[in-house]
């Protein structure tokens, strides 16, 4: 059989297959089976593709938080840590400055010079220091009359 139509003298090649047009009219519920049973197949597809998109949006929506989380803990270590570095660094500026008026205030030269000029003190050697075991109560009794 030949696919050409005959129209008086002349031969045409049609377009399409006569007999699959002639089948497909014919066979018009196999064809609507076959349809239905394509679509099914896409919705299944199409319900498995949403679920793996709608989890890796949660997932990714997770990682997203997680990480913006820990940004905001770290953001906040970071200022807690200049924070108390500027107080470190108030607090060595107030001691060097209270160190430096005690200097000014208190000569040691003058202090050690009327500590053993006007008071008689004197540098301790190996027989002025005296050694006591540690007591049971916590304090240590008087060892002889101070003059």
């Amino acid at each position: 059989m030949t696919n050409n139509v005959f129209y008086s003298d002349v031969t045409y090649k049609p377009y399409f297959d006569m007999r699959k047009f002639e089948n497909s009219i014919y066979n018009k519920e196999i064809i609507r089976e076959k349809r239905i049973n394509v679509r099914k197949k896409q919705k299944v597809l199409d319900n498995i593709l949403t679920f793996f998109v709608a989890v890796l949006t949660i997932a990714s929506m997770s990682l997203a938080f997680m990480l913006g989380y820990q940004y905001i803990k770290i953001s906040g270590v970071d200022t807690e840590i200049k924070r108390l570095e500027n107080a470190i660094e108030t607090n060595r500026k107030k001691a060097e400055e209270t160190s430096d008026s005690l200097d000014q205030v208190v000569k040691y030269d003058e202090l050690k010079m009327k500590a053993f000029l006007d008071l008689n003190m004197i540098l301790p050697t190996d027989k002025n220091i005296i050694y006591f075991d540690k007591s049971d109560q916590g304090f240590v009794r008087q060892y002889e009359n101070i003059r």
